[in-house]
């Protein structure tokens, strides 16, 4: 056997692709190919794990579910949260928030209470974070980690039995990945945030797929045939038995549903019953003796601020941030006003390209107003100019207050008219949060810890 056989076996023209894709192995590579970036990562999540097991010696009280995914995380979670009510108190731990930091923490359906947040801060969250920064001023937690330290806090004060917990960005290295769960569930792997997770979908799916652990069930409803092969190849080499949900049990949850449905439910929308199928496959291996009638009644009643929102009459907003989430959003606004017509007002942040994201919103706008998001915002005429190639004769215009790009939206609307809000969720928290001063909190965030050239994480 010759040195190339010794590393790839018979790699002739016929078998181009035999069996050298050893993802596990990839991930290796990456690892120690940036040893100064991953080290630091696992570190920061193994600082983390140490100040749970301080704050909670004995294990904290409630079983977790993690959620990871490029769409549907927010949504599978807040399905996950209604669906276990049905056994005891439920909770959903969920990021970027609309208008308030409250409701990133939800128990019973519910936000927490801004008195709740103010005290378990004071009394009891800073005062550990400043007494371990006092002893090791380089052990400084995060604003994701003392986040994720507030909703354990609030759980174990409301005595909540089940939770669901979203992924911040990826799943491999996000601060959740620090804590102890019943369960992983893994909606899809798109083309988001991929200057953080990597340009090729199968790195995007390997970090996404990092949320799994030994021994703990892992669901997913992920089509694609390549991140398929990679996701089973990370669940067998940390040994985490695998369910994929497929169109038949999605199908079995459509024939499960009542007409008609309440008014701004998730599982309206077709996409989201691919979330709802996910959210009820976990429930249903967690708690076995739950009827299905019972947990699909549940699901069928859950909302969630944001998602496809009816802001007034002929105003709706929703926080499709990124290509997967514009293309189903279109066939949404599609099915639902085929007949109307269109105006759009939008707005970008971070690192996502204007011109794929807002792509198929070509086909359905009678007009496109783009304007700013207070974090991370891009430029609106920058933006403008960047759709313009497809939005062609239909009016774009670039206004950058996103109040006053609403009130000219409502004075260009016909009678058969609706506008949609779309794109960023900082720009549409600027729109329409009534409270001025988070507005500014929300469109400062960060600035105390930037430097010249710094940055802060999102909100």
């Amino acid at each position: 056997m010759n040195l190339s056989e010794q590393l790839f076996g018979d790699i002739s023209e016929d078998r181009p692709e035999r069996s050298v894709r050893n993802f596990p192995y990839y991930n290796t590579l990456d690892q120690i190919y940036h040893a100064e970036w991953s080290t630091a990562k696992l570190a920061r999540l193994e600082q983390l794990r140490r100040s749970i097991h301080k704050l909670w010696p004995e294990g904290h009280p409630t079983r977790l579910i993690h959620v990871a995914g490029t769409a549907g995380k927010g949504s599978t979670s807040r399905m996950l949260e209604v669906g276990l009510g049905a056994v005891g108190r439920s909770g959903a731990f969920m990021g970027p928030h609309l208008f308030d930091y409250r409701e990133r923490f939800s128990i019973d359906g519910e936000f927490v209470s801004q008195g709740a947040i103010h005290e378990l801060w004071q009394h009891r969250i800073q005062p550990f974070c400043v007494e371990m920064a006092a002893d090791n001023p380089q052990r400084v937690h995060s604003f994701h980690e003392v986040s994720i330290l507030m909703m354990l806090a609030l759980f174990e004060q409301y005595e909540v039995e089940w939770a669901a917990v979203e992924t911040g960005v990826g799943g491999r290295y996000d601060q959740t990945r620090a804590l102890d769960v019943a369960a992983t569930l893994l909606t899809n792997v798109g083309s988001d945030h991929a200057h953080m997770l990597g340009p090729m979908l199968w790195q995007r799916v390997l970090d996404k797929a990092g949320i799994a652990r030994p021994g703990v069930p892992f669901f997913t409803t992920e089509r694609d045939p390549q991140s398929l092969e990679i996701i089973r190849a990370v669940c067998k080499d940390v040994g985490a038995p695998l369910t994929v949900v497929d169109e038949e049990a999605v199908a079995a949850l459509q024939a499960q549903l009542e007409a008609p449905l309440p008014d701004q439910a998730l599982l309206t929308a077709a996409h989201q019953q691919w979330n709802g199928a996910l959210a009820l496959a976990a429930i249903h291996h967690l708690c076995p003796t739950l009827e299905t009638e019972v947990i699909v009644e549940r699901l069928s009643r859950a909302q969630l601020l944001g998602r496809f929102w009816r802001v007034e009459e002929g105003v709706y907003a929703d926080i499709a941030h990124n290509v997967e989430k514009m293309r189903v959003l279109v066939a949404e606004v599609e099915a639902k006003f085929r007949d109307k017509g269109k105006i759009l007002v939008v707005g970008i942040s971070g690192h996502r390209l204007a011109g794929e994201v807002f792509a198929s919103l070509a086909g359905v706008a009678k007009a496109v107003i783009v304007t700013a998001a207070s974090y991370k915002g891009q430029d609106p005429a920058t933006v403008r100019a960047s759709i313009e190639s497809f939005t062609g004769d239909v009016p774009t215009l670039a206004i950058s207050d996103p109040r006053e790009a609403l009130q000219v939206a409502k004075s260009m609307r016909g009678e058969q008219d609706i506008i949609l809000l779309t794109g960023s969720t900082y720009m549409i928290e600027q729109m329409l949060n009534p409270d001025p001063h988070l507005r500014h909190l929300h469109a400062t965030f960060g600035w105390r810890n930037r430097g010249p050239e710094g940055s802060s994480p999102a909100i």
